[in-house]
């Protein structure tokens, strides 16, 4: 039997409901997820709700509430985000769950009888908002009540509450040499490398036999064969943990459960964020496996926070919540387009935007801008143009072709390069391979000018090209569906492409369309967004939408209502005079080292050569602008950019003002640098 690729999310409190932090995880999981699935592994995808914090019996009975309703209600609520979203979980877990607690006192009876737990009286401070104990060093005094001392970004601010109870204690302590041993046996199971130093050396400054029981009455209750379990219940965080091994079988009475475990432990790939990853899941955690003779982990990755504009998340600032699906239900307004399309412009900004495992900013505008260049401008128009010139050329069959024109090559380049970031969780990197080549194929049309050569009766080579931007649609459907579900699958039914999307093998994926293939009529995969400067986001809960699913149509009117409120801005002829054209050749053009969309040219403007920063780095490989004649504005002030000065401005052509240029303006190879543009 072919093992499961086994990945698990953390288990959420269920205090609120999901925002885009916790949206986070469960994207970046369900990519890795459909990656592996893409590929015919099967996989086992597990997360859930953690249901038996005393903070949430505190809050339902204060609302005079059953606890186990309060949590019914509140754990369907992330489910149904979930399922909103697209996420291919394979297995919900609930902590409050019978089978799950059942198991979690059959673990406690096995660490009893192993001699790893002990009794005692714990006397300290309590945090109720973070589950956890503190050391008397880690405290301090403040108008009466003790708070945490220096708290961390993820810790509560709230007073603490001083316990005196009898409890039983997790022998952490004996484990320290063993996980330092184990960890530099194998670097490769705490990722990224910031988190493996900061657990090294938090291990380093020695550990404390952790306190996992608590006088309470809501929770698992600690079993009657270890002494002075009465009234007793499992600490949450020691509990919560457990889930990862309850959930697919552990100790479980069901024979065939027992054995679907024995198959696919260890997991695979454990993702959290990173304020749970040093304390929890890198020290708790595999010290709580190793006592009771279970496999650790293969890798254990903590990915960095959020802010929203600059601003940490809190419910104090509510503009800082942001709810995935009602910022989809945004997008999908502002589009025009269906909430599905709208998810996967979330998915798709979440993962592009900054390296996973390094903190990012959330923002509304951005991602709405990113919506526009990268996905309706870049991807969407590939494809429009592509599937358009088909069926308007060929009447959308494939055709007999001639010539080469690097598309090809660019994807052997990029295909295993984007399947290796997808296994290193290098999403970004991922996205930014797939956009380089939907550029490159985007240059290349406007290069290779199709409508020019059909015209002059040229078919063949035109089919050639079609036949070359087919293979690369087909395979951006392919690379960005574990990011984009809904839409890739869109674009390989569009394609017409047998069977279910799939991760194609390298001579499968260079493999040319056979002749009399036909495609289906293009469909924008996305509408664009108009005067994105002129809206913003105000975070709004179950805000009522009615989807608009005819995506072709509602662009229309779109397009139809922006002609209709259009009003020319004049300028007097002596204003346009100012501005001096003149023609110049490219010499060389370079990229800028952290600057993602500028390059650096230098430009032959006749009486002299110019720097020029152009903004064309995500749309042009740097070598396609040596040697061509452009058009620059000569007598524009310079100015500094990234500490380069710039010495002029090229002409482009950009489909509205918020969008990033889609073509260079060129003239006739023949003319002499320094020609006046009139």
């Amino acid at each position: 039997m072919q093992k499961y690729f086994f990945i698990t999310t953390p288990i959420y409190y269920i205090n609120a409901t999901p925002h885009i932090g916790h949206a986070y995880t469960q994207i970046a999981a369900d990519a890795r997820a459909r990656f592996e699935r893409l590929q015919g592994k099967p996989v086992y995808f597990l997360t859930g709700t953690d249901e038996n914090a005393e903070k949430i019996a505190r809050v339902a009975r204060a609302a005079g509430r059953d606890v186990q309703e309060f949590c019914d209600e509140l754990a369907e609520k992330f489910r149904q985000v979930w399922d909103d979203m697209g996420i291919s979980y394979d297995e919900y877990i609930r902590t409050s769950s019978a089978a799950h607690k059942t198991v979690v006192q059959g673990a406690i009876e096995r660490l009893w009888q192993s001699g790893h737990l002990k009794t005692g009286t714990y006397t300290g401070w309590y945090s109720v908002p973070d589950e956890t104990f503190f050391r008397e060093e880690d405290t301090e005094e403040r108008d009466g009540h003790h708070y945490i001392k220096n708290p961390t970004e993820d810790l509560s601010k709230a007073p603490l509450e001083w316990v005196e109870e009898v409890t039983h204690y997790f022998e952490l302590s004996k484990f320290a040499p063993w996980l330092l041993d184990y960890y530099d046996k194998h670097p490769e199971v705490l990722l990224p490398q910031t988190r493996r130093n900061e657990t090294l050396a938090y291990i380093k400054s020695g550990l404390h036999d952790t306190s996992i029981s608590r006088e309470m009455d809501w929770g698992v209750s600690v079993p009657a064969s270890v002494p002075h379990h009465e009234n007793h219940v499992v600490y949450v965080w020691f509990d919560a943990l457990m889930n990862y091994f309850s959930a697919p079988g552990y100790l479980s009475k069901d024979a065939e459960k027992r054995e679907f475990f024995e198959q696919i432990w260890p997991p695979d790939l454990q993702l959290m964020a990173k304020d749970i990853f040093t304390r929890f899941h890198a020290t708790l955690w595999p010290a709580l496996l190793h006592a009771l003779d279970l496999p650790l982990p293969k890798q254990l990755f903590a990915h960095g926070f959020w802010t929203v504009n600059g601003r940490k998340m809190s419910k104090r600032d509510p503009e800082t919540i942001i709810e995935p699906i009602a910022f989809s239900r945004h997008i999908s307004r502002l589009a025009g387009c269906d909430l599905k399309t709208a998810i996967d412009a979330l998915r798709y900004y979440s993962l592009r935007e900054v390296t996973f495992g390094s903190d990012g900013d959330f923002s509304p505008e951005g991602c709405l801008l990113r919506y526009n260049s990268d996905l309706a401008n870049g991807w969407g128009n590939l494809v429009q143009r592509t599937l358009s010139m088909l069926h308007q050329y060929f009447e959308g069959t494939v055709s007999v072709a001639e010539g080469e024109f690097g598309l090809r090559k660019i994807l052997q380049e990029k295909h295993q390069l984007v399947y290796d970031a997808y296994g290193q969780l290098d999403f970004s990197a991922a996205l930014t391979h797939v956009w380089q080549v939907i550029a490159e194929a985007n240059r290349t049309i406007e290069e290779q000018k199709p409508w020019v050569k059909i015209k002059a009766g040229d078919e063949k080579t035109v089919a050639g090209l079609i036949g070359e931007l087919l293979l690369v649609c087909r395979w951006t459907a392919m690379a960005l569906t574990p990011v984009m579900p809904h839409v890739g699958e869109r674009l390989w039914k569009m394609l017409n492409v047998y069977g279910d999307v799939r991760w194609l093998p390298e001579e499968e994926m260079l493999q040319a369309f056979p002749l009399g293939h036909r495609c289906y009529a293009p469909e924008p995969l996305f509408n664009r967004i108009k005067n994105i400067q002129e809206v913003s986001f105000m975070p709004e809960q179950d805000t009522p939408i009615t989807e608009n699913t005819n995506t072709t149509e509602n662009a229309a009117e779109n397009v139809a209502a922006e002609v209709e409120k259009a009003e020319p801005e004049y300028i007097e002829y002596d204003d346009f005079a100012k501005v001096q054209l003149r023609s110049g050749k490219v010499l060389s053009a370079e990229r800028i080292p952290k600057a993602d969309k500028l390059l650096l040219l230098k430009v032959d403007v006749g009486s002299e050569t110019r720097q020029i920063l152009a903004g064309l780095a995500q749309q042009f490989e740097p070598e396609s602008l040596v040697g061509k004649t452009v058009i620059v504005v000569v007598n524009l002030k310079p100015r500094k950019l990234r500490g380069y000065e710039s010495q002029g401005m090229l002409l482009a052509a950009s489909p509205s003002d918020d969008a990033p240029p889609s073509g260079l303006l060129t003239v006739d190879a023949d003319v002499i640098p320094g020609s006046i543009v009139r």
